[in-house]
């Protein structure tokens, strides 16, 4: 164990700085929690008014402290807690977690005393979690170094996953729901506002904890994201999973973004999309995350079986209930084989073929109840069991809850896995079933949603994976041009550099004709050319259709007039006519640069009505192509070009090279947004063509 892990979670002494000696106040209740919950290791309390804090000798200064101590808590106000922090570093004390609040949450004085705690954690070489964290927990070792009154519990129970947590609030929250049903986590990170270190830095410390079997997060926002990837990158490699649940719902970035891409991903849908493609469960009841740690010990058991669904009940309604609420997340489900049922015919049990298995009122009986769950779980055709229980569960545990428990610990680790969901409030049966090996969930919802997760497939990748650089062509381009929006030329350019056919085209001057004859064939598309107008459509500068010389002139003339009276500070380039093309259908490709998580790359159903479709699939960028592959499979709109009813195959293999290309461009730093919309999909074979495209480019700096 490396000696900054020792030091968070297992110190042999710490130092609570500005512990008070009055029972009962917040900053007493670190000594009172590590008391209670009898922590071996040094105590060293801090408090110039005060010899004796609840019963243990105080110093009067962090002067006074030996040298050897591991870990200091500052339960002060932010600017003595700076002044302490520095003398904590010069008596050489290695991980200082700050209760403070007063610092960037709360404007320029605040900000740079976050600055100043920076400086003083760096030129120390010291490990600061906080300011405004509410401590760190270790529930196997007594160490409830927290300020969170929810640990004043007479027993704290424990788990296999690390919880790290922006708000201080929620691993006392945490902790309480998983106690009330049987559950509890290892250990409690509050990170605060991730001054120093964060999620991602204190994921990396903690992944090497051998006793740590996964991870829990509670998120607001990401915080340095490069080290969020590295922590779940490692836990990745290490298996051991990860599951978050993201609150913040302000879509405020939206308005900042000049694509329709930018204005349907910006804000928490990025934060979601880069949190998902690193491999991170996203829960979306707060309930699933307190329960989804006990479900993932199942991981392992039942990759050895059946990916599939199996849900035996007692109650028909309620096991319906949560027979479809699996069904509607995409879990396959399986029914018993035939086999199985002749087992439980023998039995007086003749049950329907099918994945719902429904015992009804003989399930209330201990015999009937063991013997339905052995056999299922015995079928090797099965994967994973789901035990629906009725009323029963919640007045007769031993009738409801024994019969199951005693046939899987009776079955061995050949047998099929089992989770259990009881329908009634239960919370004996949830402890009972939760203490003796089988998950069991609070709702039903909860129990769909770690049902999901658990079946899902392992991340096999993370952000990061090789994806081919943009082409010199492409760096060049961008370099050449000044910041802002590139117009429609500028724009296909540098697509067509990236291998993406746009059609045939002339760019005619802002004041002249269209030449006669054409250079190429109808029917045509007349658009105007103006780095002021990024959505032509909307502005009326896009005429389709024409048929010839004449039309294309009439539509000019038309066109002219219209932009000139209704945008008359726009500097006209010109106007381009194309060649009109069609196909199968139109998608949108754009890459946004989020200002929290950074590049994101986004493919869905393209056209005019993009904004209310709003159907897309998003990746943290670059993308190779099995993920663009992956995310124009979850675009619902494209099912209609996989062949759908006979009608004609598109080529979404040219669309998954293109969402792959496109999403190169994050690796330019200065390419802030780039959108195809529309690219037309042709049918199978004959690839994708740009119709329409806009780029914006950052400063240089």
């Amino acid at each position: 164990m490396n000696d900054v892990l020792k030091a968070v979670l297992y110190p042999d002494s710490v130092a609570l700085v500005g512990a008070s000696a009055t029972p009962g106040r917040l900053t007493a209740r670190p000594l009172t929690f590590m008391t209670a919950n009898r922590f071996g290791g040094r105590i060293y309390p801090v408090n110039r008014n005060s010899s004796i804090v609840n019963g243990l000798p105080s110093v009067g200064s962090v002067e006074e402290l030996p040298d050897n101590v591991d870990h200091a808590y500052l339960l002060i106000d932010a600017d003595p807690a700076l002044e302490e922090l520095e003398r904590l570093a010069r008596k050489g004390v290695q991980v200082v977690t700050v209760l403070a609040d007063g610092f960037a949450e709360s404007g320029s004085v605040g900000i740079e005393r976050q600055d100043r705690l920076r400086r003083i954690a760096a030129d120390h070489d010291m490990t600061v979690i906080g300011p405004n964290s509410m401590g760190v927990v270790e529930s196997t070792t007594g160490f409830v170094c927290t300020t969170n009154a929810a640990f004043d519990v007479d027993s704290l129970p424990s788990g296999e996953f690390a919880v790290l947590s922006q708000s201080g609030s929620v691993i006392g929250a945490l902790m309480s729901r998983g106690k009330a049903v049987g559950l509890g986590f290892k250990s409690y990170l509050s990170v605060g506002n991730e001054a120093c270190l964060g999620v991602g830095e204190l994921g990396q410390i903690l992944v090497d904890d051998p006793q740590i079997k996964g991870f829990a997060l509670f998120l607001e926002t990401v915080r340095r994201p490069d080290e969020v990837a590295r922590f779940v990158d490692a836990a990745r490699r290490a298996g051991k999973p990860v599951v978050a649940y993201l609150v913040g719902k302000s879509d405020a970035g939206q308005s900042l973004a000049a694509s329709h891409t930018g204005a349907m991903i910006g804000g928490p849908r990025s934060i979601k999309a880069f949190l998902t493609s690193l491999g991170i469960h996203l829960v979306e009841n707060f309930e699933a995350l307190a329960e989804m740690s006990n479900a993932m010990r199942l991981r392992d058991h039942l990759a050895k079986r059946p990916r599939k669904v199996t849900v035996v009940t007692t109650t028909g309604g309620g096991g319906g209930m949560v027979y479809d609420l699996i069904g509607l997340r995409g879990v396959p489900l399986g029914a018993p084989s035939e086999r199985s049922r002749e087992t439980l015919r023998a039995t007086g049990l003749d049950i329907r073929p099918g994945p719902l298995v429904d015992v009804t009122l003989a399930g209330a009986k201990y015999e009937v109840m063991k013997s339905v769950m052995s056999a299922l779980i015995s079928d090797r055709s099965l994967g994973l069991v789901v035990a629906a229980i009725g009323s029963s569960a919640q007045f007769h545990p031993e009738l409801a809850v024994k019969p199951i428990v005693d046939a899987v610990q009776e079955a061995g680790t050949e047998a099929a896995p089992v989770v259990a969901v009881p329908i009634p409030h239960a919370p004996e049966s949830l402890a009972m079933f939760n203490a003796n090996g089988v998950p069991a969930f609070r709702t039903a919802e909860s129990a769909a949603e770690c049902i999901a997760a658990l079946l899902k497939p392992a991340a096999s990748r993370s952000i990061g994976h090789i994806v081919d650089a943009p082409p010199d062509d492409a760096l060049e381009l961008v370099g050449s041009h000044a910041p802002g929006a590139l117009n429609e030329v500028e724009a296909n350019r540098l697509f067509a550099s990236l291998g993406l056919d746009a059609p045939e085209q002339l760019l005619v001057g802002p004041n002249d004709d269209i030449p006669d004859p054409m250079s190429f064939s109808g029917p045509y598309v007349l658009k105007v050319v103006s780095r002021d107008i990024p959505h032509k459509s909307e502005a009326g500068g896009v005429v389709v259709g024409l048929g010839g010389v004449e039309g294309l002139r009439a539509a000019l003339t038309k066109v002219r007039e219209h932009v000139s009276r209704t945008l008359p500070n726009a500097d006209i380039e010109g106007f381009l006519v194309q060649r009109q093309e069609s196909g199968l259908g139109e998608a949108i490709v754009g890459l946004h640069r989020d200002p929290v998580v950074g590049p994101i790359v986004s493919v869905g159903a393209g056209g005019v009505m993009t904004e209310v479709y709003n159907d897309l699939s998003l990746r943290a960028a670059p993308v190779d192509l099995a993920t663009a592959a992956q995310m124009i499979e979850e675009v619902r709109a494209f099912a209609l070009y996989r062949g759908y009813r006979n009608k004609p195959r598109g080529d979404l293999s040219a669309l998954s090279e293109a969402v792959s290309r496109i999403s190169s461009l994050a690796r330019i730093d200065r390419v802030s947004e780039a959108e195809i919309n529309p690219l037309l999909i042709r049918e199978e074979g004959k690839g994708v063509v740009l119709l329409d495209a806009l780029v914006r480019l950052e400063d240089s700096e």
